[in-house]
């Protein structure tokens, strides 16, 4: 479900009148900085990452997020039916919440199992 906000413009990424808008709105947040992702993130946001499924609050994550990523990558995988199988697992689940604001981030969950060594 998906409502619209009166008296905010659709090209305001601060508040987004779609789920839609608050995907592309994050997408942008995340090349930017922690403010921008903080603004698109209720209060009381959770998120979930790591390989041991570390729990954070928004700010938390935030400060961790900014101290280990240093770029972002888009991966692509092609099957070589020559070559033995390699599991590529990667996941982002992200719960958007309507408030009176736009569209909010809840809860983020981020997963990526390695194969083993």
């Amino acid at each position: 479900m998906t409502t619209t906000h009166p008296g905010t413009s659709r090209n305001d990424v601060r508040t987004p009148a779609t789920v839609a808008e608050a995907v592309d709105a994050w997408l942008v947040a995340i090349t930017k900085g922690d403010e921008e992702q903080c603004e698109l993130m209720l209060p009381d946001c959770v998120i979930v990452h790591g390989p041991v499924g570390n729990a954070h609050e928004r700010e938390r994550f935030l400060a961790y997020n900014a101290s280990i990523v240093t770029c972002f990558q888009k991966m692509r995988i092609r099957r070589v039916p020559d070559l033995p199988p390699f599991l590529v697992q990667a996941v982002a689940t992200r719960v958007w919440f309507s408030t009176d604001e736009g569209w909010r981030l809840g809860h983020m969950q981020l997963s990526r199992r390695q194969p083993s060594a």
